[in-house]
């Protein structure tokens, strides 16, 4: 179905970012993996992603912060972020950000998918509707 785009996974712990990775790509999506927000940020994939997944929790930049830094970019993906210790103070400023979702370690690589396939509608259809009334002056 979403074969063509391609998901940003950000995590340092290289297990989690390889199994979430190696799952992906098992049913056709195109994946690059990070091991720091940082170096996410220095790639130039992150402006052509259909959607990025994030660790809350990692060494120097953490997930809240590089969805901050995306955004002072201008740059809009969704983001999905996973955390094993989740605060509600996490969870509020995710919202806060914008977050397409908040999903917590261990993360079941098919609830992640159904989330992923989600955002890919969504930003497949708005690709398709015609811009409102109004627009073109």
């Amino acid at each position: 179905m979403a074969q063509g785009h391609t998901i940003c996974i950000v995590d340092d712990d290289d297990d989690v970012r390889e199994s979430i990775s190696s799952f992906f790509r098992s049913v056709g999506l195109q994946v690059v993996g990070f091991g720091t927000a940082e170096k996410c940020l220095s790639s130039a994939t992150i402006d052509d992603a259909a959607c990025l997944i994030t660790d809350l929790h990692m060494p120097g930049m953490n997930g809240l912060g590089l969805h901050r830094e995306l955004l002072r970019r201008g740059v809009h993906v969704p983001v999905i972020v996973m955390t094993a210790y989740s605060t509600p103070e996490a969870h509020a400023e995710a919202r806060h950000l914008g977050a397409a979702g908040f999903v917590e370690k261990p993360v079941d690589p098919e609830i992640l998918l159904q989330n992923v396939e989600t955002i890919l509608r969504e930003a497949s259809a708005h690709a398709r509707e015609p811009d409102s009334p109004g627009t073109n002056s």
